[in-house]
């Protein structure tokens, strides 16, 4: 199980709940060229899903839906799946940063952080897949050091490249 304590100095950062949900639209609402790439598009059935869709094989001790808070507004969530697909790995499924965010580098300083913690927390790579249309996800993974694995599959939303990080 992942300490949230051990997380960020900077943000309040707290596990997401149905209760957050307007919240969380409200952020995501933000953020329409994702669900262009990414449909559909953004729903409180479609985050009460994201906030409980598991992978096979893992348990809601496994999953992290995390917010991460400035002075109480809700700046970026990030869905994280422990121990997944490998016991040293951690698996994103979902990262956002509040559009008025955009260009100020918290997205960026969040994942960096996020990764120190991951490798505090023990594991070693940490992997995701963006939708391959979408060139604003390749070139953010791409400047946080994640590199193509080589695998595109295609998911329930489109065709997805994977990437991995080694921390």
């Amino acid at each position: 199980m992942l300490d949230l304590n051990n997380l960020f100095s900077k943000y309040k950062v707290r596990k997401l709940e149905p209760e957050d949900c307007s919240i969380i639209l409200d952020l995501q609402r933000g953020n329409p060229l994702y669900f262009e790439y990414c449909p559909p598009q953004a729903s409180i059935k479609g985050i009460i899903d994201d906030l409980s869709t598991l992978p096979p094989g893992k348990s809601k001790e496994d999953k992290y839906f995390l917010g991460f808070f400035d002075n109480n507004q809700l700046i970026a969530i990030i869905d994280l799946i422990a121990s997944y697909p490998r016991e040293d790995t951690v698996y994103i499924g979902l990262f956002m940063v509040d559009s008025k965010e955009s260009g100020k580098g918290t997205g960026s300083s969040i994942i960096e952080e996020t990764l120190r913690w991951l490798k505090l927390e023990g594991y070693s790579r940490v992997k995701l897949a963006y939708i391959k249309e979408n060139p604003q996800s390749k070139h953010f993974w791409t400047k946080c050091g994640f590199t193509d694995t080589g695998i595109e599959t295609d998911n329930n939303r489109g065709r997805v490249i994977s990437l991995v990080k080694e921390l």
